[in-house]
């Protein structure tokens, strides 16, 4: 397809949502939730009126990676060694529990164990994009449950190549004896990503910073940012890392400089530009002809994910020592299943780990 034809696209898409999202403000309600129903009717299981819809997908992942972005401008790395501490404790602890919890349920009402296991997987995740975007458009970014919040979802991003390499190794395309190999691997690529982001912080970017080209120049400082948050989102899926955390990291080291807030003004409109394709793209991915058959199991699946895993993540904020009030928020911000879990269920059911009608429920969930 010509350029032309991937540009009515976007913009039907984009127009859709800014038609459906002004509804759902009137009525009160979050705008995300007008962007995935645009996606929802215009997909290929609706009005099939999108016709690139691999291109709004890739451009959907490309704005997760700039909110990730926007959101690390907030950050010093002070305060990212600070939320890696709640991360890796927390955050290991509430995937351990979401994980086990979903595959008991699963083994009690009759699944096999491999698409079991897989679907406990998906579960585990919570939406970094969707967490994130609310929390920024109530000013809690910052907040005692946000912050630790943003810790744990950090820790599930990472997560998420062990957890594909599973889904990889359920679907017999990698055996078992080559998963420390596979695992070594990451974690060297994910060492190495991070050496190179603090040379470039602490040599590089000082000299940049210090010059008084990018201080009188504010398109400079605009290429500067693109420049750092495309590279290091392209470096990262090259590694086979998540773009969405090389971005992150991007823009926690632009936040040392003192160019930070001018930045974060000039990628606001394209983080939102993108994020909003990504939410349309996430409705793309439900079948409303199906959810509206089978509306009682789905309701009552969406009622138990979301109940069970705000009172799990909110017992792991209890035993980090947070207020009650405030594990009760992180867990509500938790509550919900992530982005990647349907990247993983796509390549579960390519390779066969579950059944068709699973893979339906399970993206019918967030409606």
């Amino acid at each position: 397809m010509s350029i032309w034809t991937y540009l009515t696209d976007y913009l039907v898409v984009l127009a859709a949502a800014l038609l459906l999202g002004v509804v759902f403000e009137r009525l009160r309600q979050n705008a995300i939730l007008g962007y995935l129903l645009a996606g929802m009717l215009l997909g290929p299981r609706a009005l099939n009126l999108v016709h690139g819809e691999e291109v709004v997908r890739g451009l959907a992942e490309l704005g997760v990676a700039l909110l990730l972005f926007a959101i690390g401008l907030e950050f010093s790395l002070r305060r990212l060694l600070r939320l890696g501490r709640i991360g890796l404790g927390g955050g290991t602890l509430q995937l351990l529990l979401t994980g086990g919890a979903a595959a008991a349920v699963g083994w009690a009402v009759g699944m096999a164990p491999t698409p079991t296991i897989a679907v406990a997987a998906m579960v585990s995740l919570s939406s970094t994009a969707c967490v994130l975007r609310v929390l920024l458009d109530r000013a809690e970014i910052d907040s005692v449950h946000g912050r630790g919040a943003l810790g744990i979802l950090l820790l599930q991003d990472v997560a998420v190549v062990p957890l594909v390499l599973l889904i990889s190794i359920l679907g017999g395309a990698t055996s078992a004896a080559g998963v420390p190999a596979v695992v070594g691997r990451a974690l060297l690529l994910i060492v190495g990503l991070a050496g190179a982001f603090y040379l470039t912080s602490t040599y590089l970017l000082p000299r940049l910073f210090g010059t008084t080209v990018l201080s009188r120049n504010r398109e400079l400082l605009i290429l500067l940012a693109a420049i750092l948050a495309l590279g290091s989102a392209w470096a990262a899926h090259r590694l086979g890392l998540s773009p969405a955390v090389g971005a992150f990291f991007a823009g926690v080291l632009l936040a040392e400089s003192p160019f930070a807030l001018q930045i974060r003004a000039d990628v606001g409109a394209l983080r939102t530009l993108f994020a909003t394709l990504f939410f349309a793209s996430l409705g793309m991915v439900a079948h409303p002809g199906w959810l509206l058959e089978h509306w009682r199991l789905v309701a009552g699946l969406a009622g138990a994910i979301v109940v069970g895993k705000a009172l799990l993540a909110a017992g792991v904020a209890v035993l980090l020592r947070y207020p009650l009030r405030h594990a009760m928020a992180m867990g509500l911000c938790l509550a919900q299943v992530g982005e990647f879990s349907f990247v993983m269920a796509e390549e579960a059911v390519e390779r066969g780990v579950i059944a068709d009608d699973t893979f339906l429920l399970f993206v019918s969930v967030p409606w």
